[in-house]
Order: structure tokens, then sequence, then C-alpha cells
């Protein structure tokens, strides 16, 4: 369901953060260019669009990869209606469906569905990327009844991707899009071992990503959770 927030513009100068807020999912965003200073740094005379998109795709990779992005939605239900759409807005797409129940019964699966694939099952059907259709139409309407859990990655034209990711992982991003850019070698900021390097930290930074998933943010007294808020 569409939340009417208001989204910054892809490419304005200074990021205008917004919050979606639909029980237990509250994601702040930022704009992609808030990454830029950091890697024109290095990759002088880099287009600002060829190093946004290489931050998009770092972006993309680190959320990927260590299931960072967690969300959780509840959606309206109408009698006779079998199919549902998450709505990720813009910025973000399903990468797969973690846990998926209808009012108050035990989770469909807890069974963690491939990334972008069809899969069905007794009680639903997932079609990639968005919709479920469930297998037994509800008898009656009902709000906040169709509970979904989910991981998000930023979609290939994301302008601005969860502050999380800025906050949190800013040098990991940073360093996934150096790690390619210095290899295009039509530039004179080219260095491929200095890409070796920013490749390997890159692959680091999202190790310590896994480990932080894994034990929920929790730093000394603080838990940071990761359903996109800090």
């Amino acid at each position: 369901m569409p939340c009417g927030c208001l989204k910054p513009k892809c490419g304005s100068q200074s990021a205008v953060n917004f919050v979606c807020e639909n029980d237990g999912r509250d994601v702040e965003f930022i704009s992609l260019a808030e990454f830029l200073p950091r890697v024109t740094l290095i990759a002088k005379g880099v287009p600002d669009d060829v190093a946004l998109e290489y931050l998009r795709q770092a972006a993309q990779t680190l959320a990927r990869d260590s299931l960072l992005l967690k969300r959780e939605l509840r959606l309206d239900v109408q009698a006779g209606v079998r199919d549902y759409y998450l709505d990720n807005g813009d910025a973000e797409q399903v990468h797969y469906v973690d846990e998926i129940h209808l009012g108050k019964r035990k989770p469909y699966s807890r069974v963690h569905y491939k990334p972008m694939r069809y899969f069905a099952c007794r009680e639903f059907t997932f079609e990639p990327n968005d919709k479920i259709i469930l297998q037994k139409a509800p008898r009656a309407d009902a709000e906040n009844q169709l509970y979904v859990r989910y991981f998000a990655i930023p979609t290939q034209n994301a302008c601005e991707v969860d502050k999380l990711l800025f906050d949190r992982y800013h040098d990991v991003v940073v360093n996934g899009a150096l790690a390619q850019l210095l290899l295009m070698r039509q530039y004179a900021f080219a260095d491929p071992q200095m890409a070796m390097m920013y490749d390997r930290n890159f692959k680091q930074g999202i190790a310590q990503a896994k480990i932080d998933v894994m034990h929920d943010f929790e730093t000394g007294e603080h838990t940071l959770n990761h359903w996109g808020r800090i």
C-alpha cells in the first residue's frame, strides 16, 4: 500500500529524508548522491552518473549478500480477493520472502524462499518480485491481517537507499564502487592495484555486515534494530 511519503528527486543536491510508517517498518531513505564526495575524491573527473551507477550496484550487493534490509508489512485483506502486492516504492524491491501469515494463524512457512524466484506451497504462491496469491480467499474484509516479512535490496534505478547503509556502512558502499571504477582504464584515475585493495575491503565490509545481522547489531549496551532504523 502506498505510504503517501514525498520522496526526494534523483540528483537533488542534498538529501531530503522521509519516513514510511507501516507497523514495524520505519525506513528513512537518503540520496545516493550523499556518497559521491568520497568517491570523487579518489576517482577524480568521473561523471556523477557513472559514479552513482556503481554506488547503486555496491549498495545492492551489500544488501543482497548481508540481508541487512529486513522489512515487515501488514496488508489489509478483502473478502474474496486472493492476490496481494508488496508495494516497496521506487527505491526497493523484494529480495526474498522470509515469513507470511494471515491474521493470528501460525506462519505459513519459515522456509527462506529463493531470491526473486517463483515459489508455491499449500497456502500461497509468491510470484517475483512482489505478488502473493493466497490459495484460499479471505471470507471478510480486515485491516492489517496479511503479515509479510521479507528482505529488500535497492532497485536497479534507485535514487535513494536506506539511510542505514549511509550511517553504518558508508565506507563499505564507497569501497564497492571504487573497486569497479578504478578498473576503468579510459579514465586517468584508473589503478587496478588500488581496485584490488578496495575490492578486498568491500568484501570484508560485507562479511562484517553479515556478523552484525547475526548479532542483531548489538554493540555494548545498545542494540541497533536492522529494520531500517538506528
